[in-house]
């Protein structure tokens, strides 16, 4: 009973309806059967087509596992695979948000002044544990934060980020792409390469609250000149020594030769917003990343007396380098499955326990559990993933170690020698009697 449990995962979880889809692949809510919570399970398929989505994925999966926190969106557990060497699909359950900040933005047009400060207090709380994890998420934006009718706020979606070892003297990374334009910070626009610190996320951090307190996109830009025109019509033109730090050439010059720009009084751009709130937006929209204040600053500001304290600000051990030694080599596409599957054990302690030991069990007979789950995804969609329960498909096999087939089948060939052995003697026999 307790392989079937360990090994028949899949049939814990029954299916609801698809709740989002993208490139890739489905999203369907569930019902944990064992506890009864609400459940997303993520279907990502053909995970190893690019190496570099692979990549993506196993650094997402890790760094969820690595950052537990009420800010930040949990994975429950990750289904087993059917096979350790040819898998490429991989179910990953996590608990069920009922939104995101972007469809909260565009839906509600009646959110109060405890609304905004509640949503920032959480995101720089989030920001706060992620930065002292030594993490850059990188790719903040409304859409990456999800959310609950009781205004709880997750961070979600760390396919982007990237972990700073203190060991370098300085974090550079190649950026290949970095945040949506609209909330990126203005040190990285237009660059191929840059110097990072945690100012980045606290540059988009300040814009989604913009967001927040507008309904609308603080810096939409329609490419990089645009976007820069749309910083400095707000901010003014920044000092030459700002501008110096930019590194990319492009955008140095242009900002050097644009018409000088006065800032505009952010009670002018936000009439209706708490004189507060604003003085502290300033301090995120800082165009010079070192005027930016640290996550635990913001979160010592005026604006949040009263809500703000320290004890439920936890800070996190930093991450180590042997986390993510995959970094900072070349690796395989195999490499990268043995470690997803490294990681997808993490949710399976006894599994777990032998692949350290060296005694795992982990070659899969098809089909199994999750095989009978994916044919309830494709059920689903063929039904237009429409709302209400949907019937499971009747449970046939659960997979089972290859040891056992092959006892089995050793058993099997042993009987049919005893077999062929007696019936030769019993010809023996019959030959001499009749002699």
């Amino acid at each position: 009973m307790d392989f079937f449990s360990e090994y028949g995962d899949a049939n814990r979880y029954k299916i609801q309806e698809v709740i989002g889809k993208g490139s890739y692949g489905i999203v369907c809510s569930a019902t944990d059967t064992h506890t009864g919570e609400k459940v997303a399970i993520k279907k990502i398929h053909d995970i190893f087509e690019h190496i570099s989505d692979a990549a993506r994925i196993l650094r997402e999966i890790k760094l969820l596992r690595l950052l537990r926190h009420p800010d930040i969106v949990e994975i429950k557990h990750i289904m087993l695979p059917p096979s350790r060497r040819d898998f490429k699909d991989i179910y990953v359950v996590f608990e069920l948000m009922e939104s995101d900040l972007h469809q909260v933005i565009k839906a509600n047009d009646d959110l109060t002044r405890e609304h905004y400060q509640f949503f920032l207090y959480q995101l720089l709380r989030a920001l706060k544990y992620i930065h002292t994890a030594n993490v850059y998420h990188r790719d903040l934006k409304p859409k990456n934060i999800l959310a609950n009718a009781n205004c709880k706020l997750k961070i979600c979606d760390f396919g982007l980020a990237r972990v700073a070892f203190n060991d370098t003297p300085t974090t550079i990374f190649w950026t290949d792409y970095v945040a949506t334009r609209w909330y990126r910070a203005p040190e990285l626009c237009g660059s191929f390469f840059s110097k990072y610190t945690p100012a980045i996320d606290i540059w988009s951090i300040g814009c989604i609250f913009a967001e927040v307190l507008t309904g609308k996109p603080l810096f939409p830009g329609k490419n990089v000149v645009h976007q820069l025109d749309l910083m400095t019509d707000l901010l003014g033109t920044p000092s030459l020594d700002t501008i110096s730090r930019v590194r990319n050439e492009k955008a140095r010059r242009y900002l050097t030769s644009m018409r000088k720009k006065q800032l505009v009084p952010f009670a002018q751009k936000f009439p209706n917003a708490d004189p507060l709130a604003l003085r502290l937006l300033e301090r995120l929209l800082a165009f010079d990343p070192k005027d930016r204040p640290t996550a635990e600053e913001a979160l010592a500001d005026p604006y949040f007396k009263g809500l703000s304290k320290v004890e439920r600000e936890p800070s996190c051990q930093p991450i180590t380098k042997m986390e993510f030694e995959f970094e900072r080599r070349r690796v395989t596409k195999e490499d990268i499955r043995e470690l997803i599957f490294r990681e997808i054990l993490e949710y399976h302690p006894q599994l777990l326990k032998d692949y350290i030991n060296g005694t795992e069990r982990t070659n899969f007979l098809f089909p199994s559990a999750v095989d009978q789950f994916r044919k309830q995804f494709a059920h689903l969609e063929e039904n237009g993933g429409k709302s209400g329960p949907v019937i499971p498909l009747e449970r046939k096999h659960v997979s089972l170690p290859r040891y056992s087939f092959w006892f089995s089948s050793v058993i099997f060939w042993y009987l049919i020698f005893i077999l062929i052995f007696a019936f030769m003697v019993l010809v023996l026999l019959v030959v001499l009697t009749t002699c």
